[in-house]
């Protein structure tokens, strides 16, 4: 879909029933799967890519691999789905068919023209929408695209450095959020990954990811009684947040120093930076810019568990 102007930007949520409208115009967007499970302690690994080629998939999606589209090695520490250069992204648009005014399902980094699913497969399935269910050998071929390599829009990803400059800062420092589960944010409940300390950082406030989602349950025959999640209607997700912030103050806090328009004054904090994409989503559509702190607790826990870096405790209730 060619884009010619910031107004003509697609939204950034689509419902089911828009994409499949979209999907039915004469130059339809490019969808892509870029599911990542969750590692759960006590239950199997799934691979997510070989789940997208049994099937079922959206019609003409394709797989797009968090974990390979990445920096990888010493220059991240060896941490798992680090935001990828601008080249590595820009060579996997380009095996994906995808030139820069292509309209984009899911994400993509530095690309204007962006939209997500709003409940993803389920969604789609629960909506009567066709479901691709045949099983692939291999990715789908698709004709490569024009890409340059793209310039990381400056600010939007935050580093240990200035995570550590802005927990020091007291009450003059930028709101953070953190999405992990409140029992690991205390401090309460042991990390899953070796070598993390039990904590957070200091200054944070906790906002589960899973509170800025509802749950439903599909009603399709394909799909029926199964759940899944989307976002919480706007004015949920408003009550959410001013919680985790502290009311009245801290939401406005919150908008002043990360409204659109704004400068990033809120940074988003995870296990391993991928959930706290989550809450980047939900406070877009409360029209609040965050960045993204990429090493997230992999990163900061590991440090804290050597003596290198803050970590806070939440006192137990008596």
């Amino acid at each position: 879909m060619s884009l010619r102007s910031h107004a003509a930007r697609p939204p950034l949520v689509l419902s089911a029933k828009q994409l499949a409208g979209l999907l039915r115009a004469p130059t339809p967007p490019r969808v892509l799967d870029a599911t990542w499970f969750l590692p759960v302690p006590g239950q199997p690994a799934r691979d997510a890519h070989a789940e997208f080629l049994r099937g079922p998939r959206i019609p003409g999606a394709l797989f797009w691999d968090v974990d390979r589209v990445a920096t990888v090695g010493p220059a991240v520490h060896d941490l798992p789905h680090m935001m990828p250069t601008g080249p590595v992204f820009a060579e996997a648009a380009r095996a994906h068919g995808i030139a820069p005014d292509t309209h984009v399902v899911v994400y993509a980094l530095g690309h204007p023209a962006v939209s997500v699913l709003d409940g993803g497969l389920p969604a789609w399935a629960d909506a009567g929408e066709p479901l691709d269910t045949a099983a692939l050998d291999a990715d789908p071929a698709v004709a490569p695209a024009a890409y340059d390599a793209p310039a990381l829009r400056d600010g939007w990803v935050r580093s240990f450095d200035e995570m550590l400059a802005n927990s020091q800062l007291g009450a003059r420092s930028q709101t953070v959020l953190d999405a992990r589960a409140r029992a690991r944010f205390d401090g309460h409940q042991a990390e899953a990954r070796p070598g993390l300390a039990s904590g957070h950082i200091p200054g944070a406030c906790s906002l589960p990811f899973a509170d800025v989602l509802e749950t439903r349950t599909a009603s399709d025959a394909r799909v029926a009684g199964r759940t899944y999640t989307a976002l919480q209607p706007q004015h949920e997700l408003w009550k959410r947040v001013s919680a985790a912030v502290g009311g009245a103050d801290g939401i406005e806090k919150l908008r002043h120093d990360g409204s659109a328009g704004g400068s990033l004054g809120v940074s988003l904090t995870c296990g391993s930076g991928m959930t706290a994409a989550v809450l980047w989503l939900a406070l877009q559509q409360l029209g609040v810019n965050a960045a993204i702190y990429d090493e997230s607790w992999m990163g900061w826990g590991r440090r804290g568990a050597q003596g290198a870096a803050p970590v806070a405790v939440t006192p137990r209730e008596e």
